[in-house]
């Protein structure tokens, strides 16, 4: 016996605020609810007793009618959600976005027949409010986004900037190093004139009185006399000499133009040579002289370099020590480190003569602030003799240094190294 349809449903259908609606099972619309003509513009007696798929073409898709036919066996309820099937209810071409969420029941009729009841609720608000929700949320992603960009670049600006600042701070300090060497070139170039002024003047104008004496009253000197003046100008002309030999090494050196030729040299034959060269001012002066370095001391060292190191410091000792006292050229034993044993070797050249003082030590290797000092027998220095040695003792991979205290004679040291072959 069939079940009818209380029409109480239809009347409370009619005013609940979701959108119903129900279909047999041939899809034609048996009610349509007030909501639903609200929810979507169709009204009731335009649709009633006609099919769903008339007017809601996407009810007619196999897709769609796979779901809903198992209702009108008596199926379980089928729900549609309004965030997949934006489309359900749009109609013809235009195609509408319905945020609808819509349930399926099934409604009995007979024992055998149901109908389907559509539950149609609205979701639009809930869904915009999420879109709107989604669209700040990615808004913010993007100003993040943007920020976070904006923080990289920032970084990298900031980066650039240290790099620069690092760059600027190098530079400084190459332009303030520049600086202080140009500084030490000037005040080497003051020095250098400042020789050539004092050093070259004083002999020139002592070559210039003597031979105009000679020239000009030549035959009112005795032989004797004659004699000493010639003795005297060829002792200035030999220290001028000297004076322009130091000034010629000196400035090759400084601009690289000596070549360091290394070669192996015998330390005892370089003294024994020197002394030889130099016997007429040991003489002089009646100076004890003694050479202490062993033979075979052999030392890998330009000739020309060492051979000038050790006549400027034998020179220097004869000049400063007073007639009488005495100069010992020794090899020094070392301590210490026994490797360094076996690479270098170090000579002194030692005299009891007048000493330096702690102050005048400290200018002995510089050019900016050497000192010419008068010797023991009024002996003219050119003041670069021992700078000389220096810049040949370091060309040379060694070192060179003083020992001395006024009145006790002084010590000078070289370092140079051994010849291991």
């Amino acid at each position: 016996m069939p079940l009818l349809i209380d029409k109480n449903l239809y009347y409370t259908l009619d005013f609940l605020p979701e959108g119903y609606f129900i279909i047999d099972n041939d899809y034609k619309v048996i009610y349509w609810n007030k909501s639903l003509e609200l929810l979507t513009g169709v009204e009731k007696e335009k649709i009633l007793n006609t099919k769903l798929e008339d007017t809601f073409q996407n009810f007619g898709k196999e897709i769609y009618k796979k779901r809903i036919d198992p209702i009108f066996k008596g199926g379980p309820p089928v729900v549609f959600s309004a965030k997949l099937h934006k489309n359900l209810f749009s109609q013809g071409k235009k195609q509408s976005e319905f945020y609808y969420q819509v349930t399926i029941s099934s409604l009995r009729i007979t024992e055998e027949k149901h109908n389907a009841l559509f539950s149609v609720e609205n979701k639009s608000e809930v869904y915009s409010q999420i879109n709107e929700l989604i669209n700040l949320r990615e808004e913010a992603l993007n100003e993040i986004d943007e920020k976070e960009k904006i923080h990289t670049k920032l970084i990298g600006q900031h980066t650039e900037i240290q790099n620069a600042f690092s760059i600027l701070t190098e530079k400084n300090l190459q332009i303030e190093k520049q600086k202080q060497q140009l500084l030490e070139l000037n005040a080497t170039k003051d020095k250098f004139f400042s020789i050539l002024a004092h050093d070259l003047i004083n002999p020139f104008s002592a070559l210039m009185g003597y031979s105009s004496l000679l020239v000009e009253k030549f035959e009112t000197y005795t032989s004797g006399d004659i004699k000493q003046m010639i003795e005297i100008m060829n002792f200035t002309i030999n220290q001028t000499y000297d004076l322009l030999q130091n000034l010629l090494q000196w400035s090759q050196a400084q601009s690289g133009k000596i070549e360091n030729k290394p070669v192996k040299v015998d330390l005892n034959e370089i003294a024994v040579n020197n002394i030889k060269l130099l016997k007429n001012n040991i003489l002089e002066k009646n100076i004890e002289i003694e050479n202490s370095i062993p033979e075979n001391i052999v030392v890998y060292v330009d000739y020309n370099m060492i051979n000038t190191v050790f006549r400027n410091l034998i020179s220097n000792a004869i000049k400063f020590t007073q007639k009488g006292g005495s100069i010992n050229i020794v090899h020094e034993q070392q301590t210490g480190d026994s490797e360094l044993k076996d690479k270098f070797v170090i000579i002194s050249v030692n005299d009891t003569g007048v000493g330096i003082s702690k102050e005048n030590i400290e200018k002995l290797f510089r050019i900016e602030e050497s000192i010419t000092t008068i010797g023991t027998n009024n002996e003219r220095g050119t003041g670069l003799g021992l700078m000389l040695c220096k810049e040949f003792v370091e060309i040379t991979g060694g070192k060179i240094w003083v020992e001395s205290e006024v009145g006790k004679g002084s010590k000078f040291f070289i370092k140079i190294p051994l010849c291991t072959d």
